[in-house]
């Protein structure tokens, strides 16, 4: 009886569980960048520096189209990114640090960033030894998905398309994948190339001529999975000038327009940079400031205490 007393009372509680989170009004710790109110409401931080610092992973992701790209610009530029203490004796407090790839992923992959209530990202899986693993399902598979609960740093429509854009640069080579994100290189068309006889996505290979690197697409879709032959080959060398001339032909009446833009981009991303060094500079030193107060105020007492002994 105490087994089954057991039983109703958890399928009690989740049943309740799973009521609030239908409504959106399960209250799930927030990530870093989002607070609660005191009046329960959900909210961004009121701190300037740490909402500059997620702006600019959203920008520096939209605007590279890599994760690692974007945890590269942060390291490049020796930007910090933040991460509030879940547990110890400074629960609550920000820690601020070099942003790690794993990091980055996760905030590009919460929706609660986009303001959005979700529930079910993960399901539970009973292990043969016992136990229960929790995995990861898809969206299509999200229990509950309420957008526009509370304020977020990007909209839902830049959440899924950030989505779909890190499932195009997932690192698995799939028969569906048919671009990726840019790599290093000369080549004009990288990871953008289409076999025309198989539609697998054509790879690079370069070779050198006259010191010059020279690239070469090849589709090796039929040799990698089903041990036959390379399907074809394409030389760059005749491809890239041929896509550049056309590029040009239609960009040169928008040439000025471009750069302008461009100029105003790249003005407009260095003062964001700026900014979000100013700000912590001026956090390091304001936090340098209280520790030398608080050792003056300690030492002080310390010392009218020894002089009253």
């Amino acid at each position: 009886m105490s087994e089954a007393e057991l039983h109703f009372l958890k399928a009690r509680m989740r049943g309740g569980q799973l009521n609030k989170a239908s409504r959106g009004d399960l209250k799930i710790g927030p990530p870093v960048g989002l607070v609660y109110l005191s009046d329960g409401t959900l909210a961004l931080d009121p701190d300037a520096e740490v909402q500059a610092a997620l702006r600019m992973v959203f920008t520096t992701f939209e605007r590279l189209g890599s994760a690692t790209r974007t945890v590269k610009f942060f390291l490049d530029e020796g930007i910090l990114f933040p991460r509030r203490l879940r547990k110890g004796p400074h629960k609550g407090e920000l820690m601020w640090a070099p942003p790690r790839h794993a990091r980055i992923l996760q905030v590009l992959h919460n929706p609660r960033y986009a303001g959005a209530f979700v529930y079910g990202r993960t399901r539970g899986r009973p292990r043969p030894g016992g136990g229960v693993s929790q995995i990861k399902v898809g969206m299509a598979e999200w229990r509950f998905v309420i957008p526009d609960m509370h304020p977020g740093y990007i909209d839902w429509e830049r959440f899924k398309a950030n989505q779909q854009r890190l499932a195009d640069n997932a690192q698995a080579y799939r028969m569906q994948r048919h671009a990726g994100p840019v790599r290093e290189g000369s080549a004009l068309l990288q990871g953008r190339v289409l076999c025309g006889l198989c539609g697998g996505r054509m790879g690079v290979h370069y070779s050198q001529e006259h010191g010059q690197p020279v690239p070469t697409y090849i589709c090796q879709e039929t040799a990698t999975r089903r041990g036959g032959k390379i399907c074809q080959s394409v030389p760059g060398k005749v491809v890239d000038p041929a896509v550049g001339a056309l590029l040009v032909e239609l960009m040169t009446p928008m040439t000025l327009e471009v750069t302008l833009a461009v100029q105003h981009e790249l003005e407009a991303r260095a003062a964001e940079t700026d900014t979000l060094r100013r700000q912590h500079i001026e956090r390091t030193r304001h936090d340098a400031e209280l520790r030398l107060r608080d050792f003056a105020t300690g030492f002080w007492v310390r010392r009218v205490r020894r002089r009253d002994v």
